[in-house]
């Protein structure tokens, strides 16, 4: 497989072990690549935290995640939210509205795109997913 953008929607599936985290995980592990958003980065510590506020982690349990994401990411591709990011963003999508988090999302992977071989987008948010799509991405899983 050629690289694959993850977006946080399948990255937080996978790493907190939902019915179809083997398969989040192994579409990781066959990517040649793996890039994402330094928004995913965000998105992963703040889930964790409300996730452990909310009783539904312990500490030991959101540092452990926390510690396979960290592992997993040193080797992923790690895109800043850069001007360039933010002003494709800005521009529309196929399927409108776009929330600003997954417009983000969405602009990083076509710019990622442009720039390697992308086989798909990772993410199982309906938005991303059905934009991603519209604008020719191959989506997984």
């Amino acid at each position: 497989m050629n690289g694959i953008y993850a977006e946080s929607s399948a990255v937080l599936r996978w790493l907190l072990g939902h019915p179809d985290a083997a398969a989040l995980q192994a579409a990781l592990s066959s990517a040649s690549s793996v890039v994402t958003s330094a928004l995913t980065s965000l998105e992963v510590s703040r889930c964790l935290r409300r996730l452990t506020v909310l009783g539904h982690l312990t500490d030991a349990e959101r540092d452990r995640v926390w510690s396979t994401y960290a592992a997993a990411a040193r080797h992923w591709k790690v895109h800043t939210i850069s001007d360039s990011v933010l002003a494709r963003a800005g521009e529309p999508f196929p399927i409108e509205p776009v929330r600003s988090l997954d417009a983000i999302h969405l602009a990083t992977a076509i710019l990622f795109a442009r720039e390697v071989a992308l086989a798909a987008v990772l993410s199982t948010d309906g938005c991303v997913r059905d934009n991603a799509e519209a604008l020719g991405l191959d989506v997984a899983p």
